[in-house]
């Protein structure tokens, strides 16, 4: 009996693997037409666009210390702040791997550092080593 089921999931595979190679064929006279009608995209972007560089003055006057110490406070342990001031996504998961920046000691390192240095945290902003303050 698993022999007969056995050799019948083997030959619909079969068939199904056949059928379907034969169903997709590529007629490269068509890729080729498609592409000489395409049209090309502009890449004339004005200078407010998203693909120029930011200033870095423009990123610091959006980015208020004093939020960045709250979220430091509630949800540090997860890098929201690092998120919240430029950092990637990526912090989130360094600081959950390392149970909240190494049981909390970074985030409690980093809540000090945005106090005292909340006149100018433009080295923080958009920082993405896992010890902003280094």
């Amino acid at each position: 009996m698993k022999k007969l089921i056995v050799l019948s999931l083997l030959l619909v595979s079969t068939v199904g693997i056949t059928k379907a190679s034969s169903m997709y064929r590529i007629d490269d006279s068509s890729v080729e037409a498609l592409f000489e009608r395409a049209v090309p995209v502009g890449t004339n972007f004005s200078s407010g666009s998203i693909m120029t560089p930011v200033n870095g003055e423009a990123v610091m006057a959006s980015k208020n210390p004093w939020i960045a110490v709250v979220l430091d406070f509630f949800l540090g342990g997860i890098a929201i702040h690092r998120v919240y001031l430029g950092g990637t996504p990526i912090l989130i998961l360094g600081y959950l791997i390392t149970v909240g920046g190494i049981f909390g000691l970074v985030p409690l390192v980093d809540l000090v550092v945005l106090i005292i240095n909340n006149q100018d945290i433009s080295k923080f902003v958009g920082n993405n080593r896992f010890f902003m303050w280094g």
